[in-house]
């Protein structure tokens, strides 16, 4: 194992990102990668910094929170306006989303040096502004961003960050409805279980859209009070797809994939291509591991899967908080399984004829043998490894 990563588990969305950071980190030796996005100036999420000494000229990559940011820039020359955003529109100081990734090598020597001691501080949170009564309890705190306190010589130039657009990598959910619609009136994303959903959908949107799909948006709607764009809602599993890399040998001639605001497609099972499809509806492909399954030419209409409205007082929490439940009027589905040779029930004496297909409403897939291994080296080779 060479790599270790921290996640916030409410993010749904930091698994795009990973096979990129692992690249990066792969390709300048860091010790510590952290995913960032841009970010507006004095927005309230830490920025990630290069701090120089003036006298020892040592220097370190990290995480600064944003209420310490604008004043420590404003005590440099080249900051003295604090933090401001530049003719990008945004600040020079990236969002840090608290997804790193951390080389064990150079992560474990650290360990041994240090037994696992990091800097901590005290945090408060104040009722007002007068800062004499605490909103709670505080404590000691130390945050694993802070790793590159505890770097030295030449560990400090191996951290650093990769940036990625925020609709691709970010999306948490962790706001009751109540408090999203308050900070979406405000122009800030509002982190609920809706956004959280239709966030993935739109991620997987704009990297099919990136290599030449054509994708209709559906129109905007309203749960709630919580706005999201609710499709078309495609969800390509990992063993899929398990990263943009692998969207364009996925989806091969992408000019010829069309889908509908409305529609619903559904990917699961590594030996997927999709050729050419025109898609109205719902549509599930699922392919067992090992079998393979081309979609070619293949025209799809139907009443699909419709979002319906539930409200606040729903019995069910868990689809009050997401604001609607999924109606499946209708759908097609492509199965691809491997026939049993014998209808034993016992496992151990069961074999499978690999060249041998269980189809269940084919509609136009065209089926080809398993790849050989040099084929699917080859494959692997063009997509995106995992290291």
């Amino acid at each position: 194992i060479k790599y270790m990563v921290l996640f916030q588990d409410t993010n749904g969305l930091a698994f795009h990102s990973l096979p990129l950071m692992l690249g990066v980190s792969e390709g300048n030796g860091f010790i510590m990668n952290s995913l960032a996005i841009p970010r507006k100036a004095k927005q309230a999420i830490g920025g990630i910094a290069k701090l120089v000494n003036e006298k020892s000229a040592a220097q370190k990559t990290i995480n600064v929170e944003y209420n310490q940011l604008d004043p420590l820039l404003r005590t440099t020359e080249e900051f003295k306006d604090g933090d401001v955003n530049d003719e990008s529109g945004y600040s020079p100081f990236p969002g840090n989303i608290n997804q790193l990734v951390f080389q064990l090598k150079g992560y474990n020597k650290v360990l041994e040096r240090t037994h696992g001691r990091m800097p901590d501080f005290v945090n408060p949170k104040y009722t007002d502004d007068t800062k004499t009564k605490f909103k709670k309890p505080t404590r000691l705190e130390c945050m694993m961003q802070d790793f590159p306190n505890v770097l030295e010589n030449a560990e400090t130039k191996k951290v650093g960050y990769t940036q990625l657009a925020a609709e691709l990598c970010f999306s948490p959910v962790k706001n009751s409805v109540s408090d999203g619609v308050a900070l979406q009136e405000k122009g800030i994303a509002p982190a609920t279980a809706a956004t959280g959903e239709a966030d993935q959908y739109n991620a997987v949107r704009l990297m099919m859209k990136s290599i030449g799909c054509k994708i209709e948006e559906a129109k905007q709607v309203e749960y709630n009070g919580i706005k999201i764009t609710p499709g078309p809602a495609i969800v390509l599993k990992p063993d899929f797809a398990c990263c943009p890399a692998e969207y364009g040998i996925k989806f091969p001639t992408p000019e010829k994939v069309k889908i509908s605001a409305r529609s619903t497609l559904v990917c699961r099972g590594p030996g997927i291509t999709i050729e050419s499809l025109d898609l109205d509806g719902a549509l599930v492909i699922d392919v067992e591991r090992g079998e393979e399954a081309i979609v070619r030419d293949l025209n799809i209409s139907n009443d699909g899967w419709v979002q319906v409205p539930v409200g606040l007082d729903d019995e069910d929490e868990k689809l009050a908080m997401r604001g609607f439940k999924i109606e499946r009027k209708d759908a097609k589905y492509i199965e691809v399984r491997r026939e049993k040779k014998d209808d034993s029930d016992d496992d151990d004496d069961v074999s499978y004829a690999g060249s041998e297909y269980t189809i269940v409403e084919q509609f136009g897939c065209a089926l080809y043998p398993i790849m050989s291994e040099d084929e699917m080296a080859e494959e692997k080779q063009e997509g995106c490894s995992m290291m």
